[in-house]
């Protein structure tokens, strides 16, 4: 995909992502309207309870997950997420070039609320994954029957910042249908083109394998900017009435452990196989940290089945196939250097889900913090390969994670019930091993390390070929490679905590660059990563 130069740098994207527990846990007093400003939100999360289709509101901000009645909750975009629309052509669907805009951001930002869906709570039994729709049916103002103070966009961009097509945009006529992936959890840009109270009518529709349809409708209060949302009623501005939650908690059974979740689906996984599994499309938590008997185990979490037939596997039984439709153009935007020559080709795991790829991540919501102190560290020691490898977010200025141009290894700082996404960029067809140690610190002061080879097949090639099932114990680099380690694998490892490395180091800011502070856009979404992955760098330290 070559796409033009200047839209590479506008708007940051990392989907990401998937929490399969859905908590019906109260956290908040009855008597109360919650005000969510900060934090991740699955806006709209739909359920099906006792046959029926139920839309709800999943605040993150809790451990466990708040649940709640999206009509008795308001969601406040606070004046910091306040943004100018930037000079790029391809944004002009957004307003007049530098006119405001309130952000929610595609890409976490720890200051403003995150908001994005999720339908990993439906299974395949109790709706057709194929039938899943939402529309947008209405955007009105405060009052009830008013207008709206001003014009609502929902957007994606893509791996090199280009504006993914609207999923919503009031600027055309109401109601808008989208189909509603299955399985999924999203994030998007929502921009509001003035300050005010919107209340957003939603409806999510499917049927049932049988053929029975299934409906739900449900208004959201978003108060937006300078408004102290403590005055704004929930919903569509009706007096507000009582509201209960529900407590419901099942067992999720894995291969390696038993843990109890607050979802309302029992998902059983099986074995790893005996032999290699190849993952070419779908969603994948490459890496994905639990504890078993004390020690941290990295496990492949493989939902290209769907969520509620989620499989746990080896590192050493998977191969991820980034296949030829992965392939892209270098830009010829300086920024994108670390990806190589301008106008050369590089194959891209995206951090937005494109249907026919493989889309990975990284997930550490299987690691609780009464048994882990702090974050997790994905340390990445070597990537043998034919070409340059690298990890980073989409924005005005892409934020580098890791880049084997110049030296391994680099380090991720995960926070616990992290499901992130980003773009993993490989410089050439062929077979990737790379060496990733993940780290965590427990309560008790012990540190204990999992080491693993990741095998990723990129490009038009058979990704069985050439023992790509079967990584070796060591391998190191070859020749030219710019990498500071071979590949190793080993036993899991705990130490006490005089033994135990540095954790990595928070990060300094890198500013924009020539852009200046004018985009603000920009700015806000370069920064937003930070509260979600933080990066150590061997010789230098940036900030996403």
């Amino acid at each position: 995909m070559t796409t033009p130069t200047r839209a590479r740098a506008a708007l940051a994207a990392v989907a990401v992502a998937a929490l399969v527990a859905l908590s019906l846990t109260p956290a908040l007093a009855e008597d109360a309207t919650p005000v969510v400003d900060v934090g991740h939100v699955d806006l709209l999360a739909p359920v099906v309870v006792d046959g029926a289709l139920d839309i709800r509101y999943k605040d993150g901000n809790t451990s466990p997950a708040t649940v709640l009645d999206p009509e008795r909750v308001v969601t406040h975009v606070k004046p910091q997420s306040r943004i100018q629309v930037p000079d790029l052509p391809e944004y002009a669907f957004l307003g007049p070039v530098g006119s405001d805009l309130w952000l929610i951001p595609e890409v976490q930002d720890p200051d403003v609320v995150w908001a994005g869906w999720n339908t990993e709570a439906l299974t395949s039994d109790q709706v057709d994954p194929e039938s899943l729709r939402w529309s947008l049916d209405a955007v009105g103002g405060d009052v009830p029957g008013s207008a709206a103070p001003g014009q609502l966009t929902v957007f994606a961009t893509g791996p090199v910042g280009e504006p993914l097509p609207r999923v919503f945009d009031t600027a055309q006529p109401l109601p808008q249908r989208q189909q509603l992936a299955f399985g999924t959890h999203a994030h998007a840009n929502w921009t509001f083109s003035a300050e005010g109270v919107y209340r957003l009518t939603f409806t999510v529709e499917a049927t049932t394998p049988d053929g029975a349809q299934l409906r739900d409708t449900t208004t959201y209060a978003i108060a937006v900017g300078a408004v102290d949302p403590t005055t704004v009623r929930p919903g569509s501005g009706a007096e507000p009435t009582t509201t209960t939650t529900t407590t419901t908690t099942t067992t999720t059974t894995t291969s390696a452990t038993t843990t109890t979740t607050g979802t309302t689906t029992t998902t059983t996984t099986t074995a790893p196989p005996e032999t290699c599994v190849v993952l070419d499309n779908g969603h994948v938590d490459l890496i994905a940290p639990h504890l078993l008997d004390g020690a941290l185990r990295t496990r492949v979490k493989d939902g290209t089945a769907g969520p509620d037939k989620a499989v746990w596997r080896d590192p050493a039984d998977v191969v991820l196939h980034l296949v030829p439709a992965a392939r892209n153009t270098v830009p010829a935007d300086p920024a994108y250097s670390f990806l190589g020559t301008p106008g050369s080709p590089v194959w891209l795991i995206p951090q937005t889900q494109i249907p026919g790829i493989v889309w990975a991540g990284w997930n550490t919501e299987s690691l609780s913090p009464d048994e882990v102190a702090g974050d997790v560290a994905l340390r990445f020691t070597a990537a043998d390969g034919p070409g340059r490898f690298g990890v980073f977010l989409t924005g005005l200025a892409p934020t580098v994670l890791v880049d084997s141009g110049d030296g391994l290894p680099d380090t991720i700082a995960v926070p616990l019930g992290t499901h992130a996404h980003a773009n993993w960029a490989f410089g050439g067809e062929g077979t990737y091993r790379i060496g990733i140690e993940a780290t965590a610190t427990l309560t008790d002061g012990r540190t204990t390390t999992d080491s693993d080879v990741f095998t990723i097949a990129v490009g038009d090639l058979d990704p069985t070929a050439g023992g790509a099932c079967a990584p070796p114990t060591t391998t190191t680099a070859p020749s030219g490679t710019p990498t500071t380690s071979p590949i190793t694998t080993g036993p899991v490892t705990t130490t006490s905590p005089a033994a135990s490395a540095p954790k990595p180091r928070g990060l300094a800011s890198t500013g924009v660059g020539g852009v200046g502070t004018a985009v603000l856009l920009a700015v806000l979404l370069t920064v937003a990563g930070g509260a979600a992955l933080v990066l150590t760098r061997r010789r230098r330290t940036h900030r996403p």
